[in-house]
């Protein structure tokens, strides 16, 4: 088995096991590698949407403190990265990992609040 079709029946095996669905047809996704990053800062967290039973859901994964990855930006458009070792992802999303790959329970702090949109003039 090639190297490709590994790593594409690793991808369709990790999509089945968090969006619990089959994938579609795959497509390739053009990137473009930069040689050098710029070190942003560390992430706290990071917010997406999915979806679950057809049904678009928000996550938010708050690392823990020794699992924050760095936030890293390349030069050009649409060029930002998650550099770290102690995170992964499985079909529960986002883990946070030790030094030895174990999954490490960490009890979120940060408080999301939501902003209600007003209207127009208020």
């Amino acid at each position: 088995m090639t190297r490709l079709r590994r790593e594409r029946k690793a991808a369709q095996d990790l999509y089945r096991d968090f969006r619990e669905a089959e994938p579609g047809a795959s497509r390739l996704v053009p990137i473009e590698w930069p040689k050098a990053l710029t070190v942003m800062g560390r992430a706290v967290g990071i917010a997406y949407l999915t979806t679950h039973g057809g049904k678009v859901t928000p996550y938010f994964h708050e690392f823990s403190p020794r699992a924050r990855p760095l936030l890293c930006a390349g030069a050009k458009r649409g060029q930002v990265f998650l550099i770290g070792k102690r995170f992964k992802v499985d079909g529960h999303g986002i883990v946070d990992i030790d030094a030895s790959g174990r999954r490490v329970p960490y009890t979120p702090t940060l408080e999301l609040v939501r902003r209600r949109r007003r209207g127009k003039g208020g």
